[in-house]
């Protein structure tokens, strides 16, 4: 049977994405089995694909595959990342909480929207950080990325965002507990705290259970209450971007594919269409996405590059982590048990 002149072009741009894809799967896998012993993958993944560019840029054969990886790979793991969300989410947590968790997440965005560019940082990146730090981390930070990001240093400024705002959230995940204990926070309270001041999922979950299983149960959903925002504060800062210019004669900006995939992936878990099984092989299917773009955008940043993102963004990120513990700590220490 003769292939149609479109399935053949389908066909080669696979061919010729396999090599990178290949190489870049196999660093995700070792950043992967670095991260059981110690750190965050995706900072390893990042570490790891740094560390063979400086030893030799990889061959042209490769360069494919990295690129589809480094955009392409990254939108499915935040799409996926959508499979996390469920009904429970919105049962556990009662009104006040939904409400306080939003709030705390419009204000941080809207913190890094004046901060970043007081500080001299372009508002772009400094929204790309925002989102790390009022959202989910990494995962948030790519979404903000593929939306509002267009200048050529877009790899490096999301690189080295994701590598900060991964290592804040390692030390927060062994520091914050410790508030907790010292507060008086229960399990509610406590759970609720970390869910919603720790950057990373993994990292909040794996510090709302060092306390007690109560409490690691609230962190969760109060995480991926945060998680579930990312689609509605994505397309809020969208419609932003686009300021005045956007006339009612004009159209906005329609939402990106892998946004509507997220939303989609909401939808039917909450549907409960998808199988319990289905559901957690997403998750870390989609961490293993996002560490795998990671990979690749390190295979192909140059070590001076990663000196040129200076200091600015890093105070940037730590004065909205600040931010964001205060908020929370307020909110928890006045909220009725």
């Amino acid at each position: 049977m003769l292939l149609r002149s479109g399935e053949i072009g389908e066909s080669n741009g696979l061919r010729k994405d396999l090599p990178g894809l290949a190489l870049c799967a196999s660093i995700a896998w070792g950043a992967t089995v670095a991260a059981m012993l110690a750190g965050s993958a995706v900072v390893w993944g990042l570490a790891f694909g740094l560390s063979l560019a400086a030893i030799r840029s990889p061959p042209a054969i490769f360069q494919p595959g990295i690129s589809f990886a480094a955009k392409q790979v990254m939108r499915i793991g935040v799409a996926l990342l959508g499979f996390q969300i469920s009904l429970a989410t919105l049962q556990v947590l009662d009104l006040a909480d939904v409400a306080a968790l939003t709030i705390d997440v419009a204000i941080v965005l809207i913190a890094g929207w004046f901060l970043g560019p007081s500080l001299g940082i372009r508002r772009e990146l400094s929204l790309v950080a925002a989102a790390s730090v009022a959202i989910c981390g990494a995962s948030a930070a790519a979404a903000f990325a593929c939306i509002v990001m267009r200048e050529d240093s877009a790899n490096r400024d999301v690189a080295c965002t994701i590598g900060a705002v991964s290592i804040i959230s390692s030390l927060a995940m062994l520091v914050y507990p410790f508030l907790v204990h010292g507060a008086g926070l229960g399990p509610a309270a406590g759970g609720i705290f970390l869910g919603g001041s720790i950057h990373e999922v993994a990292h909040a979950v794996a510090a709302g259970y060092s306390v007690n299983s109560e409490t690691g149960d609230m962190a969760t959903m109060a995480k991926l209450l945060r998680v579930a925002l990312l689609a509605p504060a994505c397309i809020a800062v969208s419609f932003m971007m686009a300021g005045p210019r956007a006339s009612p004669r004009v159209s906005l900006p329609l939402p990106p594919v892998f946004l509507i995939g997220f939303v989609v992936a909401v939808c039917l878990n909450a549907s409960g269409l998808i199988p319990p099984q289905l559901a957690q092989i997403t998750a870390p299917l989609s961490r293993f996405c996002l560490v795998t773009a990671m990979a690749a955008i390190g295979l192909t940043l140059p070590w001076k590059s990663i000196r040129a993102f200076g200091i600015k963004p890093i105070i940037l990120l730590l004065t909205l982590s600040a931010i964001l513990i205060g908020l929370s700590l307020i909110y928890v220490t006045h909220r009725p048990v």
